[in-house]
């Protein structure tokens, strides 16, 4: 098959998980022979790829110069903005109800889900999504070649639990998760100990008073600010359990590699339905409230040849969703659109 040309239009560069998607599927993209360009707003905070990346990264004001078979973009702004004659309008919905995505479904030729539930949030309001659910790199996040955890456990050390700190968007739910620790931790008798990890975007809390807040907690905690992403796989690599209480998710991100790291996972559904299946790969909480994932805590607390079984089976399952899958599904979808395109022009 020919390469395909393919723009990817994103706000920024910087350190998200959602830029993270785009970099990786361009990377993967770019191995294959196609054409990848990550454009950029002239005026963007951030301007540089946080994670290596071979593609070509330009300005989004100069896509119209080239020719195009498709614009792909997750932003309801860039994609109703640019707009390349001939070119493919592919809108990746990641976000429910984020703002003005509506718009964008309305202008948009295909529009993909990145997750089983971001697929039925769009079905439910009449978009015909395509699933093209998220990845992990497993070469990067994998268990650590000498993993103690086992051993950790049958020393009778405390549990250590890993909560991702995005303390500045809510829809984290990053402090119900380290409240939700701490009751499981009291419920149980079982001592844990709580790391909470970020890398702050600009403008939010300063490094040194986010390390002194008072997080309403009395386990003891720490913070791991601007982690690498050597530093990030060890973090995974070493929890024993890693909580999510995210709402409103597309993809969880934190969640997919905590589990190819090998740690037992205990989340929402928010951005899990693809690959956290309750009391098999991990524990999954009906509600995003600190008791109801304090509740599904408890068992792995206490059990640590459960909480080591539902990790090894949450881990085989993860191993299903690479990058290159994503890339796979978002290519097919791709292709039979263009398709289907020709020979409706033929026909015509």
């Amino acid at each position: 098959m020919d390469p395909l040309r393919i723009a990817v239009l994103l706000p920024h560069l910087g350190v998200y998980g959602g830029i993270r998607r785009f970099l990786e599927l361009g990377a993967v993209w770019t191995r294959r022979g196609h054409d990848v360009l990550i454009a950029t707003p002239r005026s963007a905070t951030a301007r540089e790829a946080w994670l290596p990346f071979a593609g070509r990264t330009g300005d989004v004001e100069r896509v119209p110069e080239e020719r195009w078979d498709v614009l792909l973009s997750p932003d309801p702004d860039l994609f109703r903005s640019v707009s390349v004659p001939g070119a493919l309008r592919a809108f990746y919905a990641v976000l429910e109800k984020a703002p003005r995505a509506r718009a964008a479904w309305s202008v948009a030729d295909l529009v993909f889900g990145n997750s089983a539930g971001m697929v039925r949030h769009l079905r439910r309001r009449g978009v015909r999504a395509v699933a093209a659910p998220g990845g992990v790199n497993l070469e990067r996040f994998h268990p650590p070649g000498a993993d103690v955890r086992r051993a950790r456990a049958r020393a009778g050390g405390p549990v250590r639990a890993l909560v991702y700190g995005r303390l500045s968007r809510r829809r984290k739910g990053s402090l119900t998760a380290a409240r939700a620790v701490e009751a499981a931790s009291r419920r149980s008798g079982v001592p844990v100990e709580l790391t909470l990890f970020d890398a702050p975007p600009p403008g939010s809390r300063p490094a040194g008073e986010r390390e002194g807040m008072d997080l309403g907690i009395r386990i003891p905690h720490r913070w791991v600010l601007r982690p690498t992403q050597e530093e990030l796989a060890s973090l995974y690599g070493d929890a024993d359990l890693f909580v999510s209480a995210e709402r409103r998710a597309g993809w969880c991100n934190t969640a997919a590699e905590a589990m190819a790291c090998g740690a037992a996972v205990v989340c929402t559904r928010s951005g899990t339905e693809d690959f956290a299946r309750d009391g098999f790969t991990a524990h999954v909480s009906r509600w995003p409230w600190a008791w109801s994932l304090a509740r599904r805590m408890t068992p792995l607390l206490r059990d640590p040849a459960l909480r080591a079984r539902v990790a090894e089976a949450g881990r085989e399952k993860i191993g299903e969703f690479t990058w290159e899958r994503t890339a796979d599904l978002l290519e097919r979808g791709i292709r039979e659109r263009l398709e289907g395109r020709e020979h409706a022009a033929k026909a015509s």
